[in-house]
């Protein structure tokens, strides 16, 4: 008779128990710990259960109430039907059985494993343990591989369907599609083909009091509010590279780290499970390779070609409040179909923010901007005597400015006349085609051709500044050194301190010299 022991028997069965049938069931555990109490003349506490509970985790409600009880010294024994009730990992396993119960003085016993912690004879207890833990992972295996099976025949098994869709009240293997979150996910596609990034779709959503997936299909996870919650750009992300929506179920998306975990990781495109036309489709194949296409190109802003980095890229900097200036690739296509790639810089702290208004986009165009800067190089050294360009370059703090908006005014003017020319004309075939009369032809036209006259003196003169610009060449032999350095990003990271650009577009250029060995 063990009187001085007040026992409490925990009871667990779990989804993958339940095949064991009664056997296994809450009330058989019962029966056998209860019963084996009274043969040994033991007291009763309390009972502890997880019913539909997996044992690899030890996460559990009734368990968690029975350390607790066991802390307060309640309970200074515990009562399981065989090891594998307690857990089923057996680093856990171990934790509590041959180190927690015994520094809390608590005796356990698996009643039909024959295992009882002041015994001697418990060497089968490790390999029980083990055993446990290897019979999950083998359960776990069966599972994956039948789930993948039905995956490859085109049956969806997730818990949730994907959102904008619901599991069809006729099979829950088939999906139909949720009429109200299907519109969502289409303003995503439209969104984002019509040139909105990705954390600005989520922001726009999220603004608009739209419920997030997670919390409109009352799944137990994302980041909410108490309303809506907000969308995140991994949520946008997902949604736009997820081949369901046009028809062909994808599965396999995420993964479990292992068969002890409940974290969940993304899986590479690769590993994906896809079948062609299983589901239906919400977003066009069309609309979906566009928006694929844009994903791609916008994927990578780190801007690294083949060659390396861009030639001015860790110079460039925001006027307004000094962070980096970032730049991207964007792929377009001309009237012809042919591809066509452009590089566009921005304020990080503005792409970064731009919900809270911090600073203002400075757009600007990398190919235009590393043009401006090679030639104001260029010029620097075509103006100034050889002997004195380091005199020069060596002025504390000294800066140079340069607006290309020379440049912009002359390709505006030059469409304008352009524009004012075909206008000439068409009045004259309208002329001609007796459309007006030739008191009407003279007075507009007096009027085109003055317009003309005006663009053309706009352009002469501008040319002349131009020519003046490129005649100012006094040493040609300095240019021609300075020339093999140009494209060397040692070389201006020598000779520049940093580029800012302003707000209106405004190019500022700090430089520096530190030796005059560099040329």
């Amino acid at each position: 008779m063990d009187n001085h022991y007040q026992v409490g028997i925990y009871l667990r069965l779990s989804k993958e128990d339940e095949r064991l049938g009664e056997s296994g069931s809450i009330t058989n555990q019962r029966a056998i710990l209860m019963n084996y109490i009274k043969e040994h003349q033991l007291t009763f506490v309390k009972e502890y259960v997880d019913d539909g509970v997996s044992g690899t985790t030890f996460q559990r409600l009734g368990f968690n109430q029975m350390i607790r009880d066991i802390e307060e010294r309640k309970i200074n024994m515990i009562l399981t039907k065989d090891t594998s009730r307690l857990g089923r990992d057996h680093i856990e396993f171990g934790y509590y059985v041959e180190k927690y119960f015994p520094e809390k003085n608590v005796r356990y016993v698996a009643v039909c494993d024959n295992i009882d912690t002041i015994s001697n004879n418990n060497d089968m207890l490790l390999f029980k343990s083990a055993y446990n833990d290897m019979y999950v992972k083998d359960i776990s295996n069966k599972i994956r591989a039948s789930l993948n099976i039905k995956k490859r025949n085109g049956e969806f098994v997730g818990a949730y369907a994907p959102y904008g869709y619901q599991k069809s009240t006729y099979d829950k293997h088939k999906l139909v599609i949720d009429e109200e979150a299907a519109q969502v996910v289409k303003r995503i596609f439209q969104l984002f083909i019509e040139g909105n990034s990705i954390s600005n779709i989520a922001f726009i959503l999220t603004k608009d009091k739209i419920e997030i997936p997670s919390i409109y299909q009352k799944m137990n996870r994302g980041l909410k509010s108490n309303l809506f919650g907000i969308w995140t750009s991994r949520t946008i992300t997902d949604i736009l590279t997820n081949p369901t929506y046009q028809g062909d179920l994808t599965q396999g998306r995420c993964k479990k780290v292992n068969y002890k975990s409940k974290k969940r990781i993304h899986t590479k495109e690769k590993d994906w499970i896809i079948c062609k036309n299983a589901c239906p489709a919400i977003i066009s194949r069309e609309m979906f390779s566009l928006a694929k296409t844009l994903y791609s190109s916008n994927k990578n802003r780190a801007m690294k070609s083949k060659k390396g980095p861009l030639l001015l890229q860790g110079l460039v900097y925001c006027k307004e409040c000094n962070h980096t200036i970032g730049f991207r690739t964007v792929l377009s296509y001309n009237k012809q179909q042919e591809e066509q790639k452009k590089i566009y810089g921005n304020c990080n702290y503005y792409l970064k923010k731009r919900k809270y208004y911090s600073c203002t986009p400075h757009s600007i165009s990398y190919l235009e901007l590393e043009k401006i800067v090679l030639n104001i190089i260029d010029q620097i050294s075509l103006n100034l005597d050889k002997n004195l360009i380091f005199l020069e370059f060596q002025k504390k703090e000294q800066e140079y400015c340069f607006s290309n908006n020379l440049l912009k005014e002359m390709n505006k003017l030059q469409k304008d006349l352009e524009l004012e020319m075909k206008k000439r004309n068409n009045l004259y075939e309208d002329k001609l085609s007796e459309f007006i009369t030739e008191e009407q032809y003279l007075q507009v036209k007096q009027h085109i051709q003055k317009k003309i006259n005006q663009i053309q003196e706009k352009l002469v003169k501008m040319r002349e500044e131009e020519q003046r610009q490129k005649k100012l060449n006094k040493n040609r032999e300095l240019s021609s050194i300075l020339d093999q350095y140009l494209k060397d990003r040692s070389f201006l990271f020598e000779i520049i301190k940093k580029i800012t650009i302003s707000e209106t577009g405004k190019i500022d250029i700090y430089f520096k010299i530190k030796s005059p060995s560099i040329l």
